[in-house]
């Protein structure tokens, strides 16, 4: 069982990360710029890249059950005496200059925990208060201590007690060089600027273009919302059962566990069927046209990722052969169809728009009936 925790650490934390930061974060920028851009699109990738590199180094690897017991008698209880690291770099030979700092294991371990720290200083500042020096030094500053203090006492706890011990260290150094980190990454955050500027912010309500990218980005957030959100659920409930000691080749275990893949693809059709569209589309603002009837949101949900969802998940026979043909017909229907309406519209006989080329048209409307 412990050797499968990993995975399903990794899975939560890409679950969280993606839908949790990276969908709403998208759907905030096409809102606030009109457009995701290439700048925000490669800083939206390094986040996630960033925040699985960080949960991994910090909780990663798990001990085997067999080396529990081991590093329970070996433990040295939690580190609280601040500045304890300069001791530690004398021991190691001190500092004769620059060149040693990175050859004293003791001062690279320190130099290590403000590093590992920058970049989040510099994303809470670029994304939440961008402009705000004080307010944006203050609450990076603040993030990078709880984030840190977090993470300490995941290790204090052995991992909130999924373990009868700490196998990693408590160290009050830690949680200061890693503050200290994120209070530089706050001082340098400006240069994400040029990186994400975008000069059409002042159109960020007129309509956009259907494009290759655009389309293809919210199939992207369909296909993380369904497959992470299934693999979460499977995940949790399966180290749940492991835990409380069931057998999960048991009946219940057994029929939860198979029964769970498909709750996200109903979450989703209950979603298109009442509003139209899925949350990929809702994240890059487009929606079907004209708008769609009952049957039409019910093919739309089958013949996209709602339907490879069901298929992928099922057990009968040719289901993982129709999940494919599915997915190679959403690939192309991305290239080949008009204004990249995609397969499942195409065989809905529905079209695909902006969602503000509709409200430019009212706005238009009510414009010609006030001059009339």
């Amino acid at each position: 069982m412990t050797s499968a925790i990993p995975a399903v650490l990794a899975l939560i934390a890409g679950s969280a990360i993606a839908i949790a930061g990276l969908v709403p974060w998208a759907a905030l920028q096409y809102r606030r710029r009109g457009t995701l851009g290439i700048g925000n699109a490669v800083l939206a990738f390094l986040a996630v890249v960033y925040s699985l590199a960080l949960v991994t180094y910090t909780l990663l690897p798990l001990p085997d059950t067999s080396e529990v017991a081991a590093l329970c008698r070996s433990a040295s209880g939690p580190q609280l005496t601040p500045f304890a690291f300069v001791g530690d770099i004398a021991k190691e030979g001190g500092l004769s200059g620059p060149r040693s700092l990175l050859g004293n294991p003791a001062a690279a371990q320190v130099v290590f925990n403000v590093v590992l720290f920058v970049p989040l200083g510099m994303l809470v500042r670029h994304v939440f208060l961008h402009g705000r020096f004080v307010a944006g030094v203050v609450v990076g500053t603040v993030a990078g201590f709880a984030v840190s203090l977090l993470i300490e006492c995941t290790q204090l706890t052995g991992d909130w007690f999924l373990y009868p011990c700490a196998y990693r260290l408590f160290d009050v150094d830690d949680l200061f060089a890693n503050t200290l980190g994120a209070l530089v990454g706050t001082l340098v955050s400006p240069v994400l600027w040029i990186l994400t500027r975008h000069r059409g912010d002042s159109t960020a309500g007129r309509p956009r273009p259907v494009t290759v990218w655009r389309r293809g980005f919210g199939m992207f957030c369909d296909l993380l919302a369904v497959t992470l959100t299934s693999g979460a659920l499977v995940s949790v409930t399966s180290l749940g059962f492991a835990l409380a000691g069931h057998d999960q080749d048991a009946t219940l275990p057994r029929v939860v566990l198979a029964t769970l893949p498909f709750v996200a693809p109903a979450l989703q059709l209950v979603l298109v069927l009442t509003t139209g569209r899925t949350l990929g589309e809702a994240v890059v603002r487009l929606r079907p046209e004209p708008h769609p009837s009952g049957w039409q949101r019910l093919v739309r949900w089958a013949a996209g990722s709602g339907g490879w969802a069901t298929l992928s998940a099922a057990a009968f026979p040719l289901s993982g052969l129709l999940a494919f043909a599915l997915a190679v017909a959403a690939l192309i229907g991305l290239v080949a169809t008009r204004d990249r309406r995609g397969f499942a519209n195409a065989v809905a006989r529905l079209g695909v728009q902006d969602e503000r080329a509709s409200d430019e048209a009212a706005r238009r409307e009510g414009a010609a009936d006030v001059t009339s």
